[in-house]
């Protein structure tokens, strides 16, 4: 079809203007030729100047293109460590897929390409390094459909032993496309004892126990006893005996611990290993916990009771570390004595205009007590723009039923992809209708989304100017995020954690230093690269860069690693690396307007070797992953099976629509029109005798 980059009316104008030029050239009366071959050179005249002026709007041509692209049966991987380590000729089997795949290529016309888990092409590989330290299976399926293209899938192939360890369970809910699974590895239950889970608070008190929980499985050893050992830096500190009863049995041990000195402790739970057991690497665990001085204490006031303060009271009281004091306007009449000294204060729906604890607000207010306000109805909107410095609301009682989601951008405190992937599937919420006004100092947790488009509109923020923390939630109505997660996963990992890392930033102390060095986290995974964040300041507290630091990091056997570098704008931090596992710490010097800083810490490198933990394939994952996405589950010795499921489909290319503009003048056909039409009007004047 034919368009034009104008107006199209511009045509009427352009052909008047044609037909002008014609009237003046053809409108004498007297002329060589008849009045039919006037009639003839008028009409000429007026297409070849309409035709030329038309040039002037820049026609274009809208071209429909198809095309055909082959669909893809994608083979997914499974190349971690705990495949290599349970099942045998695993190359050989490898070379059987491969083997497959060009069969499909050749005979079925499709792409069939092969990756692993984290998306890496592995078909032109020869022989598989299943060395992959993890087993994000969830994450791995997902990240097919982002490389590929949904409309270009036909088929994903899984070949796993169904042994995931990180992220949520890959048959939480079906992907868009169809999956069939191949089960690899050895579901044979051997005999084995492992060291299951080991339970403890990251953070003690000094002088207080603390306990540390160990749940032990074994199989196969009914009748026979082990002792499971508590160690610290190499010296034995408890141990228990444990008889095991039954086959397929699970004990749980609890040691008694006491916190004597401060900063990060590295404890070490083992069990001995009995004759013939056959995975002893999951036999040891290490906890590292953080022993620091004295509870926080924190008070929550409310005007009136609500089942979100339930919620939020159940995350807190669960943790030993906090003490959790509740005042609720009209049950509670005990007077609040030295409310100066709480180290955190939750304002719930306050302030209010019922003016329920004003008095103590203001006590808090004067204290500079880190607020958490929690906003609802009835609020005092005067009152409380003058109390948070992080937003300021504009009074209005409509609200609206929205979804939340994390901001990926918000670098507080960590919060995993896995943990803002539950949160995207939590029921809406109710939250403002109107936007705040959120001062530039804010940082933003939580942000509204309305269906499916995630807005910009902040729900959750934090502020910290250095003098006072706040953190200000504009939700109604969480709990049932709690209730709704608990439903899903059995447990309430996330609701619980964004609410205790919350509480957590806000009772830290406040350093206004000109030199701050810290780790990003206090513990990191020995596969994950350690990083440190680096801010300095002049004398009036304005950032600087380009000044020269040394960092030494030294590790629990006193061996000592230096550092030089100097942060700048495009890189203020600094990386390390990767360590092994321990608890290390570091000091960091420098030298800012000939005054010297230093800054010491530790952190915690975390050594655990997930994919040793559990060789035992689980099938029932695989069968319930292919039902779910429509598939068919094989055996490893089923690859025919296979073969021949995939050979009895159909598969069409797919075909796409592309469009494409071509502007008309790049064509030849109007010159030529335009030049057929004036050589025909000088051909008739010359044949005529005239010009």
């Amino acid at each position: 079809m034919l368009n034009t980059t104008y107006s199209p009316y511009w045509l009427i104008i352009f052909i008047l203007m044609g037909l002008g030029y014609a009237y003046l050239l053809y409108s004498k009366k007297k002329s060589p030729w008849s009045p039919t071959w006037n009639k003839v050179l008028f009409v000429l005249r007026t297409l070849a100047v309409s035709i030329i002026a038309y040039l002037f709007l820049e026609p274009f041509i809208n071209v429909q293109k198809t095309e055909s692209e082959n669909l893809n049966i994608v083979f997914l991987w499974d190349d971690s460590e705990s495949l290599e380590k349970s099942e045998e000729n695993l190359q050989a089997y490898f070379q059987s897929i491969k083997e497959l795949k060009q069969d499909l290529e050749n005979e079925k016309g499709v792409d069939v390409p092969i990756i692993g888990l984290s998306g890496n092409t592995l078909s032109d590989l020869d022989s598989i390094d299943n060395s992959r330290n993890e087993s994000p299976l969830n994450n791995a399926i997902k990240n097919v459909s982002e490389k590929t293209g949904n409309k270009l899938i036909a088929e994903v192939v899984l070949f796993s032993d169904g042994i995931y360890n990180k992220g949520i369970s890959p048959d939480y809910y079906a992907f868009p496309f169809q999956l069939s699974t191949v089960g690899l590895g050895d579901t044979t239950q051997k005999k084995d004892i492992a060291l299951q889970q080991v339970r403890y608070n990251k953070v003690a008190y000094e002088g207080n126990q603390f306990p540390i929980e160990v749940d032990v499985m074994q199989n196969g050893f009914s009748g026979e006893s082990s002792i499971l050992k508590l160690s610290k830096r190499g010296k034995q500190i408890a141990q228990k005996t444990i008889l095991f009863e039954r086959n397929d049995e699970l004990k749980t041990v609890q040691f008694l611990v006491e916190a004597k000195s401060t900063g990060f402790q590295d404890y070490k739970i083992e069990i001995e290993s009995l004759e013939n057991e056959f995975n002893p690497n999951n036999n040891e665990k290490n906890a590292y916990i953080n022993i620091v001085e004295g509870k926080k204490s924190i008070l929550l006031l409310a005007p009136y009771p609500h089942p979100d303060i339930k919620a939020l009271s159940a995350s807190i009281t669960q943790n030993d570390n906090y003490e959790f004091k509740m005042v609720i306007n009209g049950i509670d009449n005990e007077q609040l004595e030295n409310i100066e000294d709480y180290d955190l204060a939750i304002l719930f729906h306050l302030p209010s205009n019922s003016n329920a604890f004003i008095s103590e607000i203001n006590k808090l207010k004067n204290a500079g007590t880190p607020l958490w306000f929690i906003n609802g109805s009835n609020l005092n909107y005067q009152l409380h723009n003058e109390l948070n410095k992080s937003v300021d609301l504009r009074p209005s009682n409509e609200k609206d039923e929205a979804f939340a989601y994390f901001n990926s951008k918000f670098d507080l405190f960590e919060l995993n992809s896995e943990q803002m992937e539950i949160q995207e599937k939590l029921p809406p919420v109710y939250m403002p209708f109107v936007d705040h006004q959120f001062h530039p100092l804010s940082k933003t947790l939580m942000m509204k989304q309305v269906g499916n488009v995630k807005t910009q509109q902040p729900v959750f923020v934090f502020y910290n100017d250095d003098e006072i923390r706040q953190a200000t939630l504009l939700i109604q109505n969480f709990r049932i995020w709690r209730m709704v997660e608990f439903l899903n996963t059995q447990d309430f990992k996330l609701f619980d954690d964004w609410v205790m890392k919350t509480i957590r930033y806000l009772t830290a102390d406040n350093q206004k230093d000109r030199f701050k060095t810290f780790p990003i986290k206090e513990a990191f995974a020995d596969n994950e690269i350690v990083k440190f964040q680096i801010e300095m300041y002049n004398e009036v507290f304005d950032r600087i860069y380009g000044v020269p630091v040394s960092l030494t990091i030294k590790n629990e056997n006193d061996s000592a690693v230096n550092y030089e570098f100097t942060p700048n704008r495009l890189k203020p931090d600094f990386e390390v690396g990767n360590l092994q596992g321990g608890v290390y710490e570091y000091i960091a010097k420098t030298n800012i307007q000939g005054k010297k800083f230093e800054v010491a810490g530790q952190f915690v490198v975390d050594e655990f070797d997930i994919e040793s933990q559990n060789l035992q394939a689980d099938f029932n994952l695989m069968r319930r992953l292919a039902k779910k996405n429509e598939g068919d589950f094989y055996q490893k010795n089923q690859l025919e099976s296979l073969k021949t499921y995939l050979y009895s489909k159909d598969y069409p290319k797919a075909l796409s629509g592309k469009s494409e503009v071509i502007p008309f003048h790049q064509n030849f056909l109007p010159y030529i029109m335009i030049l057929l039409l004036l050589f025909s009007e000088w051909f008739i004047r010359r044949f005529f005798g005239s010009y």
